[in-house]
Order: C-alpha cells, then sequence, then structure tokens
C-alpha cells in the first residue's frame, strides 16, 4: 500500500466534502498550494504535525488518513438525528465530526473494560400516520409507548431528577458536552455498537430544558430510526414531515416526564383555578420547563387555550421567556463516561490530550479535573495507549 497515495484519496475526499480549495488547505497546514497539489496527487507525504492540523482542524482521527476511504476498516460511522431546526446551517459537517469522534471514541473506551457485550437498541415502533398529522389514536399510542418505556426504566410511577443516569443504566450511551447554543441534543444509533444521545451542556441551557431534549432524542430513537442518515445531504426534511416528527418526538417526551396518572393526582390542586404559582409548584414536582407543564395541562384539558395563553403572557411580562421561572439546579452529567476515563488515565492506558479530545476541552482544564482525581497527590502527564 503506497501511504502518499492512501493520504492523498483522503485529502481528495476532505477537499470535496467540505468544498474547499487547494489554497483553503495550504492555509490550514501551513504550506504552499503547490505543496498541497502535491499531497493530493500522492507525490509527497505528510509529515505528522501537519496531519495532526488536519485532525484537530475536521476532527477526523488521524488513523483515519492512512486508510482508503471505502475500506471496511473504518470506525463505522454513526448515523444521527438532529433535534435543530436547521441541520445543515446549525450543525456542520466539522461539529458532526467532533460528536462521531466523542462518541467513537466512548466506545473503544467502553470496549476496554468490557462493557459493550451487547449493544442496547430500545424498541422501534412506527406510527401509521394519516395526512401527516397526529390523530387521538396515534397520541394514545404514543402515550402507551412512553408508559411502557417508563416501566421498562423502572419509574413505573415514580419522577426521577436525574433522568441522565436512567438512560445510561438502561443502555442509552449519553454524553454531555458545552456545544455551541444553536444544538440542543442529537441522537445517533449502529446496529453495532447500540444508541447514544449528545446533550448540549451549555451552563445557559436551562436543566429543565436538557432533560426535555435528553428524552426527546430517546422518542427520536423509538419512532423514526429508520430515517436515521449518514449521508449529510439527507439532513433537509421538508417542513410538514420534519413537523411531525418534532411532534411525535415532543408528546413523548412529555408523556415520559410528565405521567398523565400522576398529573391527575396532582390535580387537586387546582381545580380548574391555575395561576403562576401552580406553574411553579407544578413543575418542582416532574423537573420540567414551565412550557412542557402547560402545554400538558392544556392536552389533558386542565386549562383552556385562552388560560395557556394568559399565563405565558404573564411569564413573559416577569422576563422569563428566555430563562426558566424557579428553575431547578444543575445535574451533573456523565457519569459512566468520567467514570471509565479517569479509570483509563490512572491505569496508563490514555494520554492527557486524548482526555482533551474525549471531554472536549483545554488542556488547562483536562489537568484541573486530573488534579480532581489525585486529590492532594502530585500526579504527571503520563502517557498510554491511546
Amino acid at each position: 500500500m503506497d501511504i502518499k497515495k492512501v493520504i492523498g484519496e483522503n485529502l481528495q475526499k476532505i477537499k470535496k466534502d467540505f468544498g474547499l480549495k487547494n489554497q483553503d488547505l495550504a492555509d490550514i497546514m501551513g504550506v504552499t498550494r503547490q505543496t498541497v497539489a502535491k499531497y493530493l496527487n500522492g507525490e509527497q507525504i505528510l509529515d505528522s504535525a501537519k496531519l495532526f492540523k488536519l485532525s484537530r482542524h475536521f476532527n477526523i482521527p488521524m488513523k483515519d488518513f492512512m486508510i482508503p476511504p471505502n475500506d471496511k476498516r473504518r470506525d463505522e460511522a454513526l448515523s444521527f438525528m438532529f433535534r435543530a431546526d436547521n441541520p445543515q446551517q446549525n450543525f456542520d459537517l466539522i461539529a458532526r465530526n467532533k460528536v462521531n469522534r466523542i462518541f467513537n471514541d466512548y466506545y473503544e473506551l467502553l470496549n476496554m473494560y468490557g462493557e459493550v457485550n451487547f449493544s442496547y437498541l430500545p424498541p422501534t415502533y412506527k406510527l401509521k400516520l394519516r395526512d401527516n398529522k397526529l390523530l387521538e389514536n396515534d397520541k394514545k399510542v404514543i402515550q402507551h409507548v412512553a408508559e411502557q418505556i417508563r416501566k421498562d426504566f423502572g419509574l413505573d410511577h415514580a419522577v426521577a431528577e436525574d433522568i441522565y443516569s436512567i438512560l445510561e443504566n438502561h443502555g442509552i450511551h449519553l454524553v454531555a458536552l458545552e456545544f455551541d447554543k444553536k444544538i440542543d441534543a442529537l441522537s445517533a444509533y449502529s446496529e453495532e455498537k447500540g444508541a447514544f444521545i449528545f446533550l448540549n451542556d451549555h451552563r445557559e441551557i436551562p436543566e429543565e430544558r436538557k432533560r426535555f431534549s435528553a428524552v426527546h432524542e430517546l422518542g427520536h430513537l423509538i419512532f423514526h430510526r429508520d430515517e436515521y442518515s449518514n449521508d449529510n445531504s439527507a439532513l433537509t426534511y421538508s417542513n410538514a414531515r420534519k413537523e411531525i416528527n418534532e411532534k411525535v418526538a415532543m408528546l413523548f417526551a412529555s408523556y415520559f416526564l410528565i405521567p398523565r396518572e400522576l398529573l391527575q393526582e396532582y390535580a387537586y390542586r387546582f381545580k380548574g383555578f391555575v395561576t403562576i404559582q401552580t406553574i411553579l409548584d407544578l413543575k418542582q414536582q416532574f423537573f420540567v420547563s414551565a412550557e412542557a407543564l402547560m402545554m400538558a395541562l392544556l392536552d389533558e384539558g386542565y386549562i383552556s387555550q385562552q388560560v395557556y395563553g394568559s399565563l405565558r403572557k404573564k411569564l413573559r411580562e416577569q422576563g422569563y421567556m428566555d430563562k426558566e421561572p424557579a428553575p431547578i439546579d444543575y445535574i451533573p452529567k456523565n457519569r459512566k463516561l468520567m467514570h471509565f476515563v479517569r479509570q483509563a488515565y490512572l491505569e496508563e492506558r490514555i494520554t492527557i490530550n486524548k482526555v482533551c479530545e474525549i471531554l472536549n476541552c483545554s488542556l488547562q482544564a483536562a489537568r484541573e479535573t486530573i488534579k480532581g482525581w489525585y486529590g492532594d497527590h502530585e500526579y504527571s502527564e503520563n502517557t498510554g495507549a491511546l
């Protein structure tokens, strides 16, 4: 195998995928256009420093540059279902590669410690929608599925504040990292590796919204699995189709996080008279946003459309359009991921640079995290297998 030719083929693919010119690649690597042409034609090999620059810029593992583009040895690409309003605009290919890399790094850690003896995928259901509309019977099916999944997760008649640990404990791999605020969450699945949810843990996003987003993606994994795609060009859905998919996932999240039997038990508190204080009290019981709770009350007929509109107006007047009233506290995430990253680092299986890559953080932030792992003991930046 001529490694120069293989790297050149991969550069050609990157150039095509990202719509780049030779000068763009030259600027990234710090070389001339003429040198880039030699790389593309397989006439000259790249040194490791330039490969590292390309790897970091495009979020592509360095080892992938050494494997022909269509070789089966490449890691299986995860297929994504995006929650953003405009996936192509709000989640570009570089960001997609970053999440893909993080998922694969996480999977490699799980594999390292024998946690992937089987992959878990939630059961899938296919709604037979008529005219892209949700009828009452469709809503009953979604509610039934949500109730069944709750039972499977051991939440038969309970509300769990830490929904992230619940998902992880039942085979859904969850990674929460601070990302651009344009994306709330996305989900991915692989027949080989299982189900994944990526959650934006940006501190300006209310915790209630993060919980809803995580379960919303679970809804996509359950109801829309056949629509996941590896093709970035397929990420734009027609408005009607996207809208109905979002309605299904949102309704599933509502039924899952606000069980209607429990909501009915709390109904005695307001007996047809709902105030802002009623909403604030109830949202603390279900750990959801005021908007999600009001929508559930509206759907179940506890409040009218007029009352719903009045409550929303009052919240806006009180300055709660962009922030959450009576917000719940931040909930720690990545318990499983952090456990295995810590274990792998302390056992010198991964380097501090790998810690940075997996946790999507700076070297300084990684050092602070590692100091916490050692407590008061001194630590050294080790080298490892990854």
